[in-house]
Order: C-alpha cells, then structure tokens, then sequence
C-alpha cells in the first residue's frame, strides 16, 4: 500500500458503484459522473491500496478477491463517515436525558415509543431510572433526573398528561374478609399514589383493613396477590396479566382514577426532553397497554 494517508471517500464510492453494477458506465450513471472518472478513481485506489480490485476484459468487468474483501470494508468505512456528519450536523439534537419511569409503565407500549425516539434521534441518549412516582419526583426536584414518566392523581395538574387510567382491585374474591372483619391489603410503602388512593377509598367506606405485604416492586405486588396475601389496587390494563383477577366484589369501593403523566423541573419542558415528550403525545394511541403473558 503505497499512500496510507489520504483515502479519498469519492474513490471508494466509485468502486463501490462499479462492483455492484459491474459496468463503468452505469456506475457513472449512478454517480452523476463521467465514465473517465469512474476510471481514474478506480485506478487511484488500487494504486494506493498497492492491489488490483477489478480484473478487466473488453467483455466483462470482476471483481477479484481483493476487490470482493474491499466491498465490506468500504462500506462500513462510509457508513462511519455518515454517522460523523450525522452526528455533528448543525441543529441535531445531542446529548442524554436522564428518564425515570414507574414500572407499570414499562407494560404499556412505552418501551416501543422509546425504540421510535431512538431511531428518530441517534444522537441523543437515554439513561432510565425505575421507581415509585415519589421516588421519582424527589430525584426530578434534586436535579437527578431530568423527564419524569408517572402517575398523580386524577384531580393533580403538574406535568403533562398523557392519558387517564381506571384504578382496580385485584385479588381472588375467596380471600376477602367476613363483614366486619379486616381487609388484607398488598401495596407499595407509604408515599405510593395507589396506596393513598386506595386506603383514602376504604376509610370513606367505612372499611377495616391491614397491610399483609408491601414491596417497592411491582413484580413482588402481583406474585403476592397471586400467592393469596390479600387485595391491591393498581392501573386497570393489569388485568390482561395471565394469573390476575379483577377483584368483582359490589362490597369494595370505587377508586378514583389516576393520570400517567411527563413531568420535568421547568414549567414548559425544553430541549431533548421536550422532543421525547412531543414523541410520546405522537404516539399517545400506542401508548395503551399491551396484553402481557
């Protein structure tokens, strides 16, 4: 190889042209150029690659092994060259968004949405924070995240609101108590806008209970309703879960609904967490849950 330090990308791209049509002309055709320069260009790299790419006859163009070997290293070499100038092209958005997301959200088509940000915006990264909308409201108001994706209560109006969700009990009804007697509840700890909601609607009815099992995770929560602890209250698309029942029961009260929102420290969201926000009402259709397994 005799030059190794200036390898023209158009040199590339005419033999590039050239190897998938086998014809100098069409691969001018291609290129918008003439035929000499496809020539020329051919003719500069296998020089200063010190190698025949082509073996030409007055009847066929092939490629030879070299030049076979040189049609995946080229195009990967133009491929970086691509997401260079994709990369530092004025006005692409840069950068990382640090996202917190309740778990409940992550069965919903949300992760869906962020492969569609993903793809729309390369350039822009995504760290993601799993918690409790408390949790995460704590971590935006310190600076330690910047989007959150959660849940408030219906009658709240921070953040914005992507759509309204019913709130249900889930249980097997067998394992509710006698009048009288005391409910068992499976929740999340304290500051959960499920509990609070839930526990709110049972002292307005009049109706004992008792925590039998909290958990911080959502996937604890469903395996203790499963196993028989007692009754929860979470989103209503939890019911496509295979093992978990809506909880029929006239004797339970009704819960209020609750907002799945985006929230972010500034009044009016800004930069790249305004374009996934934007992203998120694009899609707000997708953004219904999908049945689980």
């Amino acid at each position: 190889m005799k030059d190794q330090t200036h390898l023209d990308p158009m040199h590339l791209r005419s033999f590039l042209a050239v190897a998938e049509t086998l014809h100098f002309t069409s691969a001018a055709q291609t290129l918008g150029v003439s035929q000499s320069t496809i020539s020329q260009h051919v003719s500069r790299l296998e020089e200063q690659l010190g190698t025949r790419l082509l073996a030409r006859s007055t009847k066929a163009v092939k490629l030879t092994g070299d030049g076979t070997a040189l049609v995946s290293l080229g195009q990967r070499l133009l491929q970086v060259e691509s997401s260079l100038f994709a990369y530092f092209r004025e006005g692409v958005p840069r950068g990382t968004i640090r996202l917190g997301v309740t778990e409940d959200l992550l069965l919903t088509r949300f992760p869906e949405i962020l492969g569609t940000f993903r793809a729309a915006h390369p350039s822009l990264q995504i760290t993601m924070t799993v918690g409790l909308s408390a949790s995460l409201t704590r971590l935006l108001e310190n600076d330690e995240i910047d989007l959150l994706c959660g849940m408030r209560r219906s009658s709240e109006t921070h953040g914005q609101k992507l759509w309204t969700e019913e709130l249900k009990w889930f249980g097997p009804e067998e394992i509710l108590p006698e009048e009288g007697a005391s409910l068992p509840l499976v929740t999340f700890p304290e500051g959960s806008v499920t509990r609070r909601l839930a526990i709110e609607a049972l002292n307005r009815a009049g109706q004992s209970w008792h925590i039998a099992f909290t958990s911080s995770n959502l996937s604890a929560i469903l395996a203790a309703v499963r196993a028989g602890y007692g009754i929860t209250a979470q989103p209503s698309f939890l019911s496509e879960t295979d093992g978990l029942a809506v909880c029929q029961s006239a004797n339970l009260p009704t819960i209020p609904d609750v907002d799945f929102i985006a929230a972010t420290r500034h009044q009016t969201a800004q930069g790249p967490e305004d374009l996934l926000i934007r992203t998120l009402c694009d899609h707000i259709s997708r953004l219904r849950p999908i049945p689980l397994s």
